[in-house]
């Protein structure tokens, strides 16, 4: 529920802050919105999450961000500039949505945990062994 929590947040911000200036396109809230979900949900746990949970929570965390975009966007509230300079901001958003919840599939699934997750537990039992050095 932290991760459903966390896309929630995110695209209320992002409905929040294209209401408050409809004229200033942020483009960082639905993919804020499709990747936070899965993102928690591997950062949770300590192994890399099964098929079902990581589909689950990367359709979860789209449909947030999607929903938001349909909230935005008959109330005109994305007239700002797009990243490109021409096209349009919904298009864009829809786009960058994609790509944030491949990338969160990624790391939901992920065998090494990344950079910005908690360290592994460490081995029971055991340091681990050093590589050997040159000469040894």
């Amino acid at each position: 529920m932290a991760g459903a929590a966390a896309s929630a947040a995110f695209a209320l911000a992002w409905l929040a802050l294209s209401w408050w200036h409809p004229t200033l396109t942020y483009h960082f809230g639905p993919p804020l919105a499709a990747a936070a979900w899965p993102v928690l949900v591997r950062a949770r746990l300590r192994h890399p999450a099964r098929r079902g949970p990581a589909l689950a929570a990367v359709s979860g965390g789209f449909l947030v961000a999607m929903a938001a975009l349909g909230i935005a966007l008959p109330a005109h509230w994305l007239r700002g500039p797009t990243l490109l300079g021409r096209g349009s901001v919904p298009a864009e958003e829809v786009l960058l949505a994609v790509v944030a919840a491949g990338w969160g599939w990624r790391v939901a699934e992920r065998r090494r945990r990344a950079w910005f997750l908690p360290a592994e537990p460490s081995q029971l039992g055991g340091s681990p062994s050093s590589p050997a050095g040159p000469g040894q």
